[in-house]
């Protein structure tokens, strides 16, 4: 009898395309997974897989053994969930997903977490890229966001309101066709950003690009131009100056969990403890 796991095997393959692929990802050699195949091929009387020049397609058969595993997949993840979300205890590990300027922002909240739940785990985990909380890279998220995921337990805890900053002694001109302008990468601040700068500096181009308002505002202080920052963390540097009073937009702040584990106790405590 064939267990979940080998299904699974064979959704990888299918995934990497190849046998040394599908090995290096699930930690085994390339001759398991290859006698592993065969033996389901064995189990269920037809062949799984078929070779096209260097790569691995799967047959009729190997399309419906993986969609299988799939399913049996998504529902070891459920159950996990279900099990996950009756949980009541203050203990064990959790993984807030964020980026680097809410991080700093919100990291007296995450001390006073840490300080009152000691036996909580927290990763911090601050990049451009979006965590999925659905594949479960998170059990929780902080995002600057307008659009959260409907699907996603959601509580919006603020908004960061986004103005143009220079460093100190440098020109405060808001129309100088000379100025050299800094610009976002990121998805969320770039498309904003962009359209903001068509309709007041149609004239300038970008220099350069950064991923984060953090690494932004540290380009700004540094004096690589100017550039859109949160005014909620970049009017305390005494480094940078806002120019003018225009809010050139705004994203709001939320924290982020999958619904079912909304009631668990570690996530209800660093969703209480971001809200203060």
């Amino acid at each position: 009898m064939k267990t979940p796991g080998d299904l699974l095997l064979l959704e990888e393959l299918a995934h990497r395309g190849t046998f040394s692929g599908c090995a290096q990802s699930m930690n085994m050699s390339h001759t398991t997974v290859a006698r592993k195949v065969r033996q389901l091929e064995a189990h269920f009387g037809t062949r799984l897989i078929e070779r096209v020049a260097d790569k691995v397609v799967m047959t009729a058969e190997g399309e419906a053994a993986v969609a299988s595993a799939v399913s049996i997949r998504n529902e070891l993840r459920d159950l996990d969930r279900r099990i996950e979300g009756r949980d009541g205890g203050l203990f064990g590990h959790i993984t807030l997903a964020t980026v680097d300027i809410l991080a700093v922002h919100y990291m007296h909240n995450l001390a006073a977490f840490s300080a009152k739940y000691p036996e909580i785990n927290l990763t911090v985990n601050a990049e451009p890229a979006v965590r999925s909380l659905s594949r479960r890279e998170a059990e929780v998220a902080l995002r600057l966001t307008n659009e959260p995921e409907p699907y996603l337990f959601g509580k919006r805890i603020g908004r960061f309101d986004f103005c143009r900053f220079t460093a100190k002694g440098t020109s405060a001109s808001g129309s100088d066709g000379n100025a050299c302008w800094l610009d976002y990468s990121g998805l969320d601040c770039a498309n904003r950003a962009s359209d903001w700068m068509e309709r007041h500096l149609p004239d300038i181009e970008a220099r350069s690009y950064f991923s984060s308002p953090l690494m932004m505002m540290h380009a700004i202080e540094s004096g690589l131009g100017d550039g859109l920052l949160p005014k909620q963390v970049a009017q305390s540097n005494m480094a940078i100056k806002r120019i003018g009073d225009e809010v050139a937009f705004s994203l709001d702040v939320w924290l982020l969990a999958p619904k079912e584990l909304r009631h668990t106790a570690r996530v209800r405590a660093l969703i209480a403890s971001l809200t203060i």
